[in-house]
């Protein structure tokens, strides 16, 4: 069968009939985005039904853990359906690897499939063999998805965050998805307009007018998103990623607004208003406090406390393991006497770190960050310089943001068992959670085991929650700390010279006295009897695991915990990452 599509020449009339259906089809487009959410709301209303009839006459709250109750509801029919699904969502949550390289979480392909190919039949449906009709109804329907792609970035004012009772950490990987599909459409759409230019022999004439030009443009911008979104990009220069995501995406609503004609116009106004309200939200919510920078003795980690306003004190205060947003502001740059093309791209640096603890009476917020190559690191520690006391500037914090307002309750008696697993600088996260639950557990539910396990790279990587003593830490039985040398290194563990860059920093080699290296447990933590230890018991016990650190720490114990999920536990499991 042949190519079904010719070029034709149309009247007034079939015009306008053509102009009709690509508004149509690109309004279904954008309105069926709403469909998900709709259904998870319902979903999520039908479970609370379903919960409120289980909890009737106090039932189901009669039933504790370990009792014949829970096993038999766990033999159930019910029970084994609910096991099964349980193993389906946690298959679908692991990695997709494909010629040795992770292409994104079986979720994320399997949907971003879906969603493609329901895209690609609403543009192919009803252009009967008009060429044109179809090229145009590629770029509406990519165009009828900026908003959404726009309303998925969004950090401060997420309404489908908020409508997936989520974070925009959670559904910014929703983004990556919907960047790819759209990026798909509007490279069919661009290149069947380059063929039909070629068809005609006009392309150098059609090329060198505007709107042709614009989209040319676009669609290069477009390209250079994505490629340097790539994991090896990425990895290689998350600062080229950065400043190219940004450029691209203010640039594209003007140029494609230009570009397009009629209805397609409306949906980039639509995707700058919600990109533009969102900035404005984040900078009235960014504030500019005093800082003390300082280097933790002997290591490549930097201390960061800065005082936070009472206003925004009940913020910080509310939930564990949050973070925050830093840069460096005009007046601090100017001192830290960075080279001029780095002062401009200080302007484009927010960098994420978590609140590893607060200090609720001063309104101290203390942030820890690992030396490294980056711009923002480097300009820090070159604040610092060679004062020993350390260095007082001001830094602009925004937030706090983070999964954690949608953590389930650690501390009730949703679940018995809570292990947390943090690996270096990732105990920022885990820390301050392991506290919390600590602290609340014991009244509201005494009979709930908790555990965290800590890899560092060296001892003196553990004293920065250290006030004073360690014992808070080392004598605290379910909190063990394992030295681990280079074991888990990835780029973000790597520690960075100390003669490079110029800087001139000598960090003491000394670790601190109240720490004794012969107290931590020299050798790697073997994850794998951690988790089998761990889940051992308790059978009947619902199970939350909680890591924060390098991937492959991460990659390793997901791997040991989804044993257990395909025996039929009940496991929670939320890893914190800052890979984008």
């Amino acid at each position: 069968m042949g190519w079904p599509y010719h070029f034709l020449d149309l009247d007034a009339e079939q015009k306008h009939a053509r102009r009709q259906a690509l508004d149509r089809y690109a309004a279904c487009a954008q309105l069926s985005a709403l469909v998900p959410i709709a259904v998870f709301l319902l979903y999520r209303f039908g479970s609370w039904l379903v919960g409120l009839a289980l909890t009737e006459g106090g039932g189901d709250y009669a039933v504790v853990p370990h009792s014949p109750a829970l096993k038999r509801r766990r033999q159930s029919c019910l029970g084994s359906l609910a096991g099964a699904s349980r193993r389906v969502a946690w298959w679908l949550g692991d990695d997709v690897v494909f010629l040795g390289t992770r292409w994104g979480q079986r979720d994320q392909i399997i949907v971003g499939i879906c969603w493609a190919a329901w895209l690609l039949f609403l543009c192919v449906i009803g252009t009967g063999d008009d060429y044109m009709h179809l090229t145009k109804r590629f770029g509406i329907v990519a165009l009828s998805q900026f908003p959404l792609q726009y309303l998925l970035a969004l950090k401060s004012i997420n309404p489908i965050a908020l409508a997936f009772r989520s974070s925009h950490e959670q559904v910014n990987r929703w983004h990556r998805v919907l960047g790819w599909v759209i990026y798909f459409l509007l490279l069919l759409h661009a290149s069947f307009y380059l063929n039909f230019y070629v068809q005609y022999g006009v392309v150098i004439e059609r090329l060198t007018r505007l709107i042709p030009a614009l989209g040319l443009t676009s669609i290069i911008g477009m390209t250079l998103m994505n490629t340097t979104a790539l994991r090896a990009l990425r990895q290689y220069s998350y600062r080229i990623f950065f400043i190219t995501h940004i450029l691209v995406a203010f640039m594209l609503p003007p140029m494609i607004f230009f570009h397009s004609h009629h209805g397609g116009r409306q949906y980039v106004v639509e995707a700058l208003l919600v990109l533009t309200a969102d900035l404005v939200k984040r900078k009235i919510d960014t504030v500019t406090v005093p800082a003390t920078l300082e280097f933790i003795p002997g290591t490549s980690l930097m201390k960061i406390v800065v005082n936070i306003p009472s206003p925004k004190l009940s913020r910080f205060r509310k939930y564990p393991g949050m973070h925050v947003y830093l840069s460096i502001p005009y007046a601090s740059r100017r001192s830290s006497g960075v080279s001029v093309a780095n002062f401009a791209l200080l302007e484009f640096s927010f960098n994420p770190f978590t609140i590893a603890s607060l200090d609720e009476e001063s309104g101290d917020l203390t942030l820890v960050a690992r030396r490294q190559k980056g711009l923002m690191t480097k300009t820090l520690a070159r604040l610092v310089g060679n004062d020993a006391g350390g260095a007082k500037i001001p830094l602009s914090i925004e937030g706090p943001y983070g999964c954690a307002t949608q953590f389930p309750n650690l501390t009730g008696a949703e679940f018995q068992r809570i292990l947390l697993v943090a690996g270096g600088v990732g105990a920022t996260f885990i820390l301050p959670l392991y506290r919390y639950v600590s602290r609340l557990i014991s009244n509201e539910n005494p009979a709930a085991r908790v555990q965290m396990v800590w890899a560092v790279r060296k001892a003196g990587d553990a004293t920065w929650p250290v006030s004073g003593t360690a014992g808070s830490i080392l004598d605290d039985e379910n909190l063990n700390i394992f030295l681990t040398g280079d074991v888990f290194a990835t780029a973000d563990e790597t520690t960075v010279p100390d003669d490079e860059d110029d800087e001139g920093i000598e960090l003491t080699r000394s670790v601190h006295d109240n720490l004794d290296q012969d107290t931590f447990n020299r050798k790697r933590p073997d994850l794998e009897k951690v988790v089998d230890d761990f889940f051992r018991q308790g059978l009947e016990d619902r199970v939350a695991v909680l890591v924060c650190g390098p991937e492959a720490m991460a990659r390793e114990l997901r791997g040991f915990v989804g044993a257990w999920v395909e025996k039929g536990r009940d496991v929670w499991w939320h890893n914190e990452s800052f890979a984008w």
